[in-house]
């Protein structure tokens, strides 16, 4: 039997993590939009967890670890329905088709109104310190990584025994 090692940990944790997780309209939703891109230039520090119910603990979306100022895109074309302040955090949902929806969460400024056309790469908002973006299909939250385009990279990292480990 073959030895497995941390590389091949890390290996499946990789692969965990690029195979977007299943949603409930995934059997119906074949074709589905063009490819996202991602709305900001950072890295995703928590992932998508579907809650058990509607109150449940979860993250209906992704989180990333932005600079207060960084430039918030529109992921794909759409019209902005709602632009403002909920419970003193700012945030912009835009429609892609009647059926999918995108939100951009904890902004620092908006720079779009509610019934505005926007197209994907358009700058709507500048982030705070923590950015969250989730995606709703026929108003069931799925995982924003099943639109994304895939657009991961590997580097190595050294620890402290001189080996290089995948980061």
């Amino acid at each position: 039997m073959a030895r497995s090692g941390p590389l091949a940990v890390v290996a499946l944790l990789l692969v965990a993590l690029v195979v977007p997780s299943p949603s409930p309209a995934a059997a119906t939703d074949h074709a589905g939009p063009p490819p996202w891109r991602h709305p900001v230039d950072a890295p995703i520090v928590d992932f998508f967890r579907a809650p058990s119910g509607p109150y449940a603990a979860g993250n209906r979306g992704l989180e990333y670890h932005t600079r207060r100022g960084q430039a918030v895109v529109a992921v794909a074309d759409g019209v902005v329905t709602f632009a403002g302040s909920v419970g003193g955090d700012l945030f912009v949902v835009v429609a892609h088709s009647p059926e999918l929806r995108s939100t951009y969460a904890y902004l620092d400024r908006i720079n779009v109104k509610a019934g505005d056309a926007v197209v994907g790469g358009q700058r709507i908002a500048t982030a705070a310190r923590h950015f969250h973006l989730t995606a709703r299909l026929r108003n069931v939250y799925v995982d924003p990584l099943r639109y994304l385009s895939v657009s991961w990279s590997v580097r190595l990292i050294e620890v402290g025994s001189g080996r290089r480990l995948i980061g």
